[in-house]
């Protein structure tokens, strides 16, 4: 099996049965770590590469897929605002400044008319050609290593626009803002997937949309909010894309096991991620039918295990998820700088020792 093949598989009953190994996937790896490491990487390769160290470094390692961000079918003029020492400060669709800022920090969509302004700045554009051109460099690649397409969701989208205290309120109250909010960035998605479809007629296969929804621990909100306020956007989401043809999958940092039957619900057949905490036993035995991509400890193991520690990791997870045959093995999130080398390698050396059907 080539790349795409494997990673497609685990989401079809008949051809997962024929997988020759488990697959391997990881988010992406970070600009520094590449930096640090691709002369060395680059002179020890000998196979196929594409000039392009985003795929090429992955690949290398023996990734067989990662994430690949597909190009948008809108723009938006930035507006003007206040920040909270009453400076002028130009925004984008997301709410946020170009000025550096903490994650949980910044976003100045606190207001329904700067809401609306950004809504009246919104234009559809054609960008048709540009994303067929994707699509077949992705298919050039698919082989050797498969882009999966992403999206960017709504519920974090909506926090981060807000900034996190003014969410946390607006969210207690079911505020217009908020409601107003996650219509906005639902309507985003659809806009996106609406130019990739006529663009594509979906030869993309899948299309995984980011949206971060638990801390290390638990999800950020219930089940029942989740439900209430996003599932019934994120069905008719669901439902685009499998009417084009293609999967859906989602993903999220930290621990989302409880939102798991919610997921299924809005019509999700995969996530890519599952850490702080996450049980790699309990979810196979709860969800078999829900494609599981990643589980591989960054907190720990891969900055700070040894080759032995690494290793028995990786046998830990393939005895737990392996032969439902629902499972591509990755880091759960991205690769950083602080992960030694030697320890990436010995993270894949173990997937392909014990990743054999």
């Amino acid at each position: 099996m080539n790349a795409k093949e494997r990673y497609l598989a685990v989401y079809d009953e008949d051809k997962r049965k024929t997988l020759d190994r488990v697959p391997t996937f990881v988010q992406y790896i970070k600009e520094d770590f590449i930096a640090l490491h691709k002369d060395i990487l680059l002179e020890k390769y000998q196979s196929k590469l594409f000039n392009n160290l985003y795929f090429d470094i992955p690949l290398i390692f023996g990734f067989d897929s990662i994430f690949a961000s597909m190009t948008t079918s809108y723009k938006v003029r930035r507006v003007t605002v206040r920040d909270n020492e009453g400076n002028r400060v130009k925004i984008g669709i997301d709410g946020q400044t170009r000025r550096k800022s903490t994650y949980y920090e910044g976003g100045f969509i606190q207001s329904l008319d700067t809401l609306n302004d950004l809504r009246a700045n919104l234009k559809i554009v054609n960008r048709s050609t540009q994303i067929v051109q994707m699509a077949e460099y992705f298919e050039s690649l698919s082989p050797y290593i498969f882009p999966v397409p992403t999206l960017d969701g709504i519920f974090d989208k909506v926090w981060q626009a807000m900034g996190f205290s003014l969410f946390s309120r607006e969210f207690r109250k079911k505020t217009k803002l908020y409601q107003e909010l996650i219509k906005f960035y639902a309507e985003i998605i659809e806009i996106n997937l609406e130019g990739i479809i006529e663009a594509t007629k979906g030869r993309l296969n899948i299309i995984n949309i980011l949206d971060d929804v638990a801390f290390k621990g638990r999800p950020m909100i219930s089940p029942a909010s989740w439900e209430r306020d996003f599932m019934p956007y994120y069905k008719k989401i669901t439902a685009i894309i499998s009417d084009a043809g293609m999967i859906s999958q989602t993903h999220t940092d930290g621990d989302v096991t409880q939102l798991v039957p919610s997921l299924q619900k809005a019509g999700f057949r995969g996530l890519q991620g599952w850490e702080g905490g996450a049980d790699p036993y309990f979810i196979n035995d709860n969800y078999p039918d829900f494609v599981i991509v990643g589980f591989g400890d960054v907190s720990e193991i891969l900055p700070f295990g040894s080759s032995s520690q690494i290793q028995n990791h990786v046998k830990t997870l393939m005895d737990a998820l392996k032969e439902n045959r629902h499972f591509i093995l990755g880091p759960s999130t991205v690769i950083v700088k602080e992960m030694p080398l030697e320890n990436i390698q010995a993270f894949m050396n173990a997937a392909k020792k014990y990743g054999n059907y």
